[in-house]
């Protein structure tokens, strides 16, 4: 989200940054420690009091949500005990550690916000959510509930839709959308309910000719890199999509987990706590909704009764939505009038932090042939293997172990996306890892694959053959004599182009499946099927480097487009007033605790008030924290009213300038010494 705009100079100083010293020690760069749990944890520790409190107050008040300046500083003042000037040296110290970033609006304010891909680190940081898994009475009721269906992880689930997507082609309509039939292809491939989605309020283009869940589908396409868009169509980056294919599963869930948070924690208000401090629990563990939302809000939920409300109603859709994604198990139990829920993290769920994103060498076999064309598939199987599988043969069970099976319509279909006979097996030998080809399955697929794609239409409506032989064939066919209008050279006939569909069934019907595109070229092949399996050099998990790169058009609109806003550098400490100013007033006034007439004290207040300072007062021999809010002039004299710090319940308080001592400024972040 972020590094493709932050300069050298920027990241380099984010990386000098006292927070992340023990990542400094280990050889961490900045944007590794940044999203990595322990060094946040690590760096949590290290911040001043101040700009934990500013984050701490940030975090419970808007969540994950950008946040104007103005907005922002007026909720810090209100939930905290904290000085404006320390408000203000909190946000800067933040954004000096990239901890934080603003972006200017174009009208000068701030919007700040945190990177969403460290908030939950952060949160679980300062807030951790300490959650009991199920006791022993509760097991029982967890054994007598009643579990929801299986779904498969969103990887597995958009590899489906791509490859239905590559199957079905990528021409877009003249509105620019693609054609029924292919949206409806693509909402069959996935387990996604769509109700799990719109709960999150999400905006997209053409809600009349797509789905939200195909808009989803499309727009994890497009971030990914997999996709672009040309003149009229779609196209595949293969490069990209051959690195995807080749991912870690564990590292491609990680990295599809991020993206959704991407899109959903801005929209999700309060409950992205929740999102949040589950993301810290232990995967295969059972736990209860209500404890886990019991401890969320002992810290997170603000003392609001509205809020409050809009968590009890809005966290279940996280556990729905990591339902439909394949992360996570939902048991339900009726009882005292309401629906349990029990819940617990998949083993494979993306929830721990992973060192490396590089591409990993997969050895075969992954795949048994067996003699009636049947494919059984490990669950190790790699994606680039699977990609293949969907276009050659059948799926028929996609359970843990998934079955496959060679038909004489996937394998026609395969060839008429560009693979041929001796591809076909040579792959299939490959995966699975050089056993021999069983004699049967290698005889149906001969027959097959002499047999498919023998013939094509072309846009002069010829009925064209592969060679002689194929086109004597055709003339002898009984049902083929009333659509061969003339022959043409030795191998092409014309035909009707009213009579396509007819003369299509009839060569099925014995045998020589037709090719379905019609051909404006002789020879031409469609690519909108890249192959994974070309040489030994792609079957070897060879890594791609190129950098992802986003293309137009967005299927999905963001909560907060922030990418539309001018990045601000880091704020400077020594911007602030106090800092900047501090040699405007006598230097005894700072460095120490003194007694002043009280003509003077005023002064010392007025100062404390344009800066938004604290001052220590010594009252009855003990040194206080005050904020001052405001002076009030009256006939006998002035005071001053604010917040008395350093004691439970601290309100505001009227103090004459007789109820203290002696007083010192205090600058926020600086050594009375100095």
């Amino acid at each position: 989200m972020l590094l493709d705009k932050l300069s050298y100079e920027h990241r380099a100083s984010l990386e000098q940054s006292p927070i992340w010293h023990q990542a400094r020690e280990r050889g961490m760069r900045w944007e590794e420690a940044a999203v990595k749990d322990e060094e946040i944890l690590a760096a949590s520790r290290m911040l001043p009091l101040y700009a934990a409190e500013v984050l701490s107050v940030m975090l419970r008040s808007f969540s994950a949500v950008p946040v104007e300046s103005e907005r922002l500083l007026k909720e810090l003042r209100k939930h905290s005990d904290l000085s404006g000037a320390e408000c203000q040296l909190g946000l800067a110290e933040l954004e000096g550690a990239g901890v934080l970033f603003s972006v200017r609006k174009v009208w000068g304010e701030r919007l700040y916000f945190m990177p969403l891909d460290s908030f939950g680190g952060w949160q679980r940081a300062l807030f951790p959510c300490n959650v009991d898994p199920i006791s022993a009475l509760e097991r029982e009721y967890l054994m007598n509930g009643a579990m929801r269906g299986y779904r498969k992880p969103l990887g597995r689930q958009l590899l489906a839709a791509f490859s239905a997507l590559g199957r079905c082609g990528l021409a877009l309509t003249a509105s620019g959308t693609l054609p029924k039939k292919t949206v409806a292809k693509l909402m069959q491939a996935v387990d996604i309910d769509e109700a799990a989605l719109a709960s999150f309020d999400l905006k997209w283009p053409f809600p009349d000719k797509y789905p939200l869940t195909v808009a989803f589908i499309l727009e994890a396409g497009f971030a990914f890199g997999l996709l672009e868009q040309d003149e009229g169509t779609l196209k595949w980056n293969e490069d990209m999509l051959s690195r995807w294919l080749r991912l870690d599963d564990q590292c491609r869930e990680r990295e599809l987990m991020t993206w959704v948070f991407a899109f959903v924690l801005p929209s999700s208000g309060v409950s992205a706590h929740l999102a949040a401090a589950m993301a810290g629990l232990e995967a295969g563990t059972w736990y209860t909704e209500q404890r886990i939302l019991a401890a969320i809000k002992v810290n997170l939920v603000p003392e609001n009764v509205e809020c409050e409300q809009r968590m009890d109603r809005f966290y279940r859709r996280w556990f729905e939505l990591w339902h439909n994604l394949g992360w996570l198990e939902i048991v339900h139990r009726e009882g005292h009038g309401e629906r349990e829920w029990f819940v617990r993290w998949k083993a494979e769920a993306p929830l721990h932090d992973l060192i490396s994103t590089s591409m990993v060498r997969n050895e075969p076999p992954f795949v048994t042939v067996s003699p009636n064309g049947e494919l059984m598939v490990e669950p190790e199987c790699p994606f680039w293997v699977r990609w293949e599988l969907a276009l050659l043969a059948e799926l028929k069970s996609d359970e843990q172990v998934a079955v496959y099976r060679l038909e004489a319509a996937s394998v026609a279909q395969a060839m008429e996306l560009g693979r041929n006979s001796s591809d076909i097996k040579a792959f299939l030998v490959f995966v699975s890892g050089g056993e021999p080809f069983p004699t049967a399955a290698e005889s149906l697929l001969e027959v097959w694959t002499a047999r498919a794609c023998r013939t094509a239409f072309a846009e002069v409506t010829l009925l064209r053959c592969d060679n002689e032989e194929m086109a004597a064939l055709v003339e002898q066919l009984p049902s083929m004599k009333a659509y061969l209008i003339q022959k043409l050279g030795k191998m092409d006939y014309i035909v009707e182009r009213t009579q396509i569909a007819e003369i299509r069934q009839a060569l099925k019907k014995t045998g020589y499946e037709a090719r379905k595109a019609v051909q404006s070229e002789i020879g031409a092949v469609s690519t909108s099927y890249p192959s994974m399996a070309e040489g030994k050099n792609l079957w070897s998990g060879t890594s791609h480097t190129e950098e992802r790169k986003r293309s137009t058009p967005a299927y999905l609109y963001e909560a907060f487009p922030l990418q539309h806003f001018e990045l601000n550098g880091p704020s400077l400490r020594g911007e602030l007033p106090a800092i900047a100013q501090r040699e405007s007033v006598p230097a005894m006034w700072i460095k120490q605790l003194r007694a002043y007439h009280h003509s003077t004290r005023r002064e010392l207040i007025e100062q404390a008030l344009l800066w938004q300072t604290p001052v220590q007062l010594r009252i009855e021999r003990e040194l206080r924290s005050f904020v001052p809010e405001k002076l009030e002039q009256k006939e006998d004299g002035w005071a001053v009213i604010g917040l008395l710090r350093d004691q439970p319940g601290s309100s505001l308080i009227r103090l004459t300038p007789d109820m203290w001592e002696e007083m010192r400024l205090v600058i926020p972040g600086q050594d009375a010494t100095i």
